[in-house]
């Protein structure tokens, strides 16, 4: 089976040849097409995907949407693929077996969406911690986002089924997408680690917060028809900052909220206005 990767880059000079190199060990292992769209940097990157160059089935620098329209523009430069997966260029592989295990996994179980374990890791690639994955419930996914996006392969039959990652969405485009795919198929738990999530003071996480919750809201509000009380409190206390190191017990947070719950949602919308 053909996977294709895209990875996603925009001034990610500082990273970007870890992520490629992560991709082209994987390579050795797995039949593999490769995407690399940037965005137009001027930092560096261009330099570093010419140097490897060789290895992949297509790349661009050009301006473009954003994240999603780099994924979406990449997926549809590598046609000829059976599964899919995003490596963000600030992420990498934990070994040069995983895109080979996670396909195998779901092309024997006959998964069309399946997802693995994942690390957080610093800026230098050493392990900080775990993402909490956990197995596969369609419910859950409506309280939270248990699965770390580079460790998510879906088939081209799911993306043809559910479509392009929406545009429009900033921050949670990974979450909102898990969600649509879940609306017509079911997902398999590989329990190995399969990606590695960067964490550091510059990411879009860090950084983006209040969009980060907005567009949480938004997704959960149109999908789910609810708003688990857990982003409404986290949505409030962003907004409250005199209230952060407060110790209120969070079941009285809950409680003094549940009369604002919807004003809190709706403002959270007309927040972002897309």
């Amino acid at each position: 089976m053909r996977t294709g990767v895209v990875v996603p880059s925009y001034n990610q000079g500082k990273y970007l040849e870890r992520a490629l190199i992560s991709v082209i060990d994987n390579k050795k292992n797995a039949n593999i097409d490769i995407a690399v769209m940037d965005g137009g940097s001027d930092d560096g990157s261009v330099e570093i995907i010419r140097k490897y160059e060789d290895y992949l089935t297509v790349w661009k620098s050009e301006k473009d949407g954003g994240q999603a329209a780099a994924i979406n523009k990449g997926i549809e430069l590598l046609k000829d693929c059976d599964y899919y997966m995003w490596l963000n260029s600030d992420d990498e592989y934990e070994s040069d077996v995983a895109v080979r295990d996670i396909t195998s996994f779901a092309y024997m179980n006959k998964y069309d969406v399946c997802y693995g374990m994942s690390h957080f890791i610093d800026q230098e690639g050493s392990i900080t911690g775990e993402y909490p994955t956990e197995p596969y419930s369609k419910n859950n996914l409506g309280k939270r986002c248990y699965l770390s996006q580079p460790s998510v392969l879906f088939s081209r039959r799911a993306y043809e089924k559910v479509g392009p990652i929406n545009e429009k969405l900033r921050m949670c485009l990974d979450y909102e997408y898990w969600i649509r795919l879940s609306q017509d198929f079911s997902f398999g738990y590989y329990e190995e680690y399969i990606g590695s999530t960067r964490m550091y003071d510059e990411t879009k996480t860090s950084t983006l917060k209040r969009t980060h919750l907005n567009e949480g809201i938004m997704i959960l509000n149109k999908y789910f028809g609810k708003v688990p009380m857990e982003w409404i409190v986290a949505k409030y206390l962003e907004e409250n900052d005199n209230l952060v190191n407060r110790i209120i017990p969070v079941r009285i947070m809950e409680l003094l909220l549940l009369g604002k719950r919807k004003n809190i949602v709706d403002k959270a919308i007309e927040e972002l206005n897309y």
